[in-house]
């Protein structure tokens, strides 16, 4: 069966001032049921929510190896803040389980597909 990549964008400047710490605990628990029904599902490999802060970016730089700076730091209105992987048998089924979670309130949800590059699947 496919597996696919669910990268969580939120935005950045969404204003959360008016949230109390029961509001973000709710949240969490919306985020964690959604997880535990699709590992009782079989369908969860893997996911995890990404810090908040640091991070290092990887640039190529011509006549140089490599450049490691801080960061990433963003001017996008958009940040990866997690990723999950997930077993489903298209996109369109990837996208069917995506409904009702809980990051569709807060920003977006890419899907992509696994490609095991010609050799087998984990």
């Amino acid at each position: 069966m496919p597996k696919y990549m669910l990268i969580l964008r939120g935005d950045v400047t969404a204003d959360f001032s008016a949230y109390t710490p029961d509001d973000f605990a709710a949240i969490l628990g919306e985020y964690e049921a959604w997880s535990q029904q699709l590992t009782a599902e079989g369908r969860m490999d893997a996911g995890n929510k990404l810090t908040d802060q640091g991070g290092m970016v990887i640039h190529p730089r011509p006549g140089q190896r490599v450049e490691i700076t801080d960061g990433p730091f963003v001017e996008a209105k958009e940040v990866v803040g997690g990723y999950y992987i997930i077993k489903a048998d298209s996109y369109q089924h990837a996208a069917k389980l995506c409904h009702g979670h809980p990051n569709l309130r807060f920003g977006s949800i890419e899907i992509r597909e696994v490609d095991f590059m010609g050799g087998p699947e984990d």
